[in-house]
């Protein structure tokens, strides 16, 4: 199997969150993958399963070449949809205190659309109360499938709204986050989002996959960072979230741009931020340097009062055309659910005990040669 999770598990009707990793345990593109509706007439024509996959549209083609390159059977049909054959929707509540939405993984009920009908979807596990994700045939609006409001309630809002939403809540996605061939699932949080099925049998890129999650730590993982300029600000009564302000305006780093400390001297990158909007974004960061998590006894490296910035030149690599020099602070941000998912364990939850020292040791020398490796290829 090509996934990290198992879409055919049990009775489950409805989609699911996973990713196409490389043999080394990169990812190649995060997706969601669904039942195709019997209604459709791929579906209906085989009794064979039909799966729709959701991805970056910019990442299509590739996607559509990775799956030819291991398909092993002559009946196996792959295609790209054509623009407007498919729509796809976010829906969510606003919740006073986000939570984990109810999904039971085994039961027939777990798809609250009827077997004729012709949308896809699923629960977005990606954060708390995240919301569902819904595939609708054709280009038309939502009312014109879901009329009931009782369904899908509330309004239609800009693309915009949901980017903000994502990034406050610390969800990357799509390849110009999740950099294609260079993040390891971990540290794009896909463990705590129910990407992973840690119990499905093989796929590419398990073994570093699995070994990281049992034996190693999971040093650097992509949160929300606040943007600023200035004195540092004041977060305390935000609850760990970003503040997005509307109305401000800063200068946004180019993708992949190294994050520093203010006033250090040169040496090993923070993080890397990774896209933004206004005062918000998103960046991998290494946690025991940029937040008060601790993952190991090797020393505390965190001091509060310590800043981080991004300094670009204009030429630089993902910098917009006509993009000039800049400079701007960060200080990044760790949600409630994130933090008691890393201190609790995890999905494991368990601690490594002393016999599992060795291969703890193994995992983290792996992640970091693939690192010095990255930050080579990127060098030449």
């Amino acid at each position: 199997m090509l996934i990290t999770n198992d879409p055919s598990r049990a009775t489950r009707r409805t989609g699911s969150f996973t990713a196409f990793l490389n043999s080394h345990g990169r990812v190649l593109n995060d997706a969601f993958i669904y039942p195709l509706p019997k209604t459709d007439a791929a579906a209906a024509a085989s009794d064979d399963p039909a799966w729709l996959i959701e991805v970056d549209k910019n990442e299509a083609a590739s996607l559509v070449k990775h799956l030819q390159k291991h398909k092993l059977r002559s009946k196996l049909r792959i295609r790209a949809l054509d623009a407007g054959e498919r729509t796809v929707w976010s829906s969510w509540k606003d919740h006073t205190e986000p939570r984990w939405a109810t999904y039971n993984l085994e039961s027939e009920s777990s798809s609250p659309f009827a077997l004729s009908s012709p949308i896809a979807g699923c629960v977005d596990t990606r954060a708390p109360g995240f919301g569902s994700r819904l595939v609708t045939p054709g280009a038309e609006d939502i009312r014109s499938h879901l009329p009931d409001e009782a369904q899908v309630a509330g309004d239609e809002v800009g693309l915009d709204v949901y980017t903000v939403r994502r990034m406050l809540h610390g969800v990357a996605e799509g390849q110009g986050e999740i950099v294609r061939a260079a993040a390891l699932p971990l540290e794009c949080n896909m463990d705590m989002m129910r990407g992973i099925d840690f119990r499905k049998g093989c796929y590419v890129g398990q073994e570093l996959t699995i070994r990281t999650h049992h034996t190693g730590v999971v040093r650097k993982r992509i949160i929300p960072v606040q943007l600023y300029t200035g004195d540092q600000p004041d977060l305390s009564t935000s609850g760990d979230a970003p503040v997005y302000d509307p109305a401000a305006e800063l200068p946004l780093p180019p993708a992949a741009s190294n994050i520093s400390k203010v006033g250090g001297r040169r040496g090993r990158s923070a993080g890397k931020f990774l896209s933004g909007v206004g005062n918000i974004g998103l960046a991998a960061c290494r946690l025991e340097m940029m937040t008060d998590i601790v993952l190991t006894g090797e020393g505390v490296q965190y001091n509060p009062g310590e800043e981080f910035k991004v300094a670009w030149t204009g030429g630089e690599d993902g910098a917009a055309e006509g993009q000039e020099a800049g400079e701007v602070k960060v200080k990044a941000l760790v949600p409630n659910w994130t933090r008691e998912y890393i201190l609790s364990g995890g999905a494991k939850q368990n601690h490594p005990t002393k016999q599992d020292d060795g291969e703890g040791e193994r995992a983290k020398g792996m992640v970091e040669q693939l690192e010095d490796e990255e930050s080579q290829r990127h060098s030449e």
